[in-house]
């Protein structure tokens, strides 16, 4: 009399009915953030920007204080082979300070302090964790993996005169802790503006085509509201030929090289 079995039967039915529509919201917000790295992936140059193997670039790191004053300015040099080489000279000479990272490994030179010596298990997670997050392993490897998910942030205003588009990107570590990521593109150009994370984000200026590749001169970083650095390149080169040996440690702090 009740008609449990016939009406058991019509809720089931409903659901199914039910699950495409109650799903197409999530499917289609994924599906635009897709296009949107996909659009990006084109700004960038496309296979070619897939198909980077290294890089070397010049330029002058500035470093300010909490009340964005400027606190040191050096001459910088980095060497990049990828997926996992880089090498960073911050200052001139014997006097620079080095840092250089091989997969899991790393080691540092301090000028100054003449010091040479293997990076801590600490210094090593943070290189690798910033490595994670960098606009290269974003755009190169971690949007199109399948545990990543991608969340549509929609446009908003980033800064004066500055719009994005944004989407996220939730990372699975370990256990059930995730690491989120969030990268803008520019609504008429697609390329990349800001990537943000935590507190942290990054800002992308002054676009320039190094061989069919675009690439920002300028890299500005922000913790909270204030600035922390700024990174200027005054030279950059793609696909050279870069010595191995420079990611080599020395056997003493007089063959640095």
């Amino acid at each position: 009399m009740s008609g449990g079995p016939f009406r058991t039967l019509i809720h089931r039915t409903m659901s199914l009915a039910l699950l495409p529509w109650l799903l197409s919201p999530a499917l289609a917000q994924e599906d635009h953030a897709r296009a949107l790295f996909e659009a990006a992936t084109r700004a960038l140059g496309g296979e070619k920007y897939l198909a980077l193997t290294s890089l070397m670039g010049r330029g002058l790191y500035s470093q300010f204080d909490e009340r964005e004053q400027l606190q040191a300015l050096l001459p910088f040099t980095i060497y990049i082979i990828y997926p996992d080489r880089e090498r960073v000279e911050f200052g001139r000479g014997k006097d620079r300070f080095i840092q250089v990272n091989v997969g899991a490994r790393g080691w540092i030179y301090d000028g100054p302090s003449r010091n040479l010596r293997d990076q801590k298990e600490e210094e090593i997670a943070r290189f690798r964790t910033a490595q994670r997050r960098s606009l290269e392993t974003v755009m190169r490897d971690l949007w199109r993996r399948s545990d990543v998910k991608l969340r549509y942030l929609g446009e908003r205003e980033l800064w004066f005169r500055q719009r994005g588009v944004g989407v996220e990107l939730i990372v699975p570590l370990e256990g059930e802790e995730v690491d989120r990521i969030q990268v803008y593109f520019d609504p008429h150009t697609h390329l990349p503006v800001k990537l943000a994370y935590g507190d942290e984000e990054e800002r992308f200026h002054l676009y320039q085509d190094f061989d069919g590749i675009k690439l920002p001169l300028r890299i500005d970083r922000y913790r909270g509201d204030v600035q922390v650095s700024r990174a200027s390149f005054e030279e950059v080169q793609v696909n050279v030929p870069i010595d191995p040996k420079l990611f080599e440690k020395p056997s003493s702090p007089d063959k640095v090289r």
